[in-house]
């Protein structure tokens, strides 16, 4: 049998050399099977000496938050294409919360009612479930 040395079936079972000179070679060694802990590796844990490292490094985030201004505030006062920026003035009041949109969830429910399309839905449901409410009954009807 000839072997195939061009065409479509060539490219797809031939190995390129190119490509394999380029492509990293896998140097690193199989990782261990990993190990079960124990009281031991437990006991060597020192919890006064992780909590030194934790206070340093909230500290050090304070430190940072404190000094941002003066290092990079600047940034604050440019716009992307490096025009000042006109600082806006806040007012001296201001409520947190919403007048138009709905502060909890429970506010939610009905909330658009007010739009068209919603009164349009609650006549509908008012009409669909009319059936099912009680009705005044004409005097001839009232047995008492």
């Amino acid at each position: 049998m000839e072997r195939q040395t061009t065409g479509v079936l060539f490219s797809y079972n031939s190995k390129s050399g190119y490509r394999d000179s380029c492509a990293p070679k896998s140097t690193a060694p199989p990782p261990q099977p990993g190990r079960v802990a124990n009281e031991g590796d437990y006991n060597s844990c020192n919890a006064v000496i992780q909590d030194v490292i934790w206070k340093q490094s909230v500290q050090s985030e304070r430190r940072c938050l404190k000094n941002w201004q003066e290092d990079w505030g600047f940034l604050t006062d440019f716009d992307p294409k490096g025009n000042i920026k006109d600082k806006e003035e806040l007012p001296e009041k201001s409520n947190m919360f919403s007048d138009n949109i709905p502060n909890t969830n429970s506010g939610n429910y009905g909330n658009r009612v007010s739009s068209e399309p919603g009164k349009t839905m609650q006549s509908l449901e008012f009409k669909f479930f009319s059936e099912g409410r009680r009705k005044k009954l004409p005097k001839e009807m009232i047995c008492y």
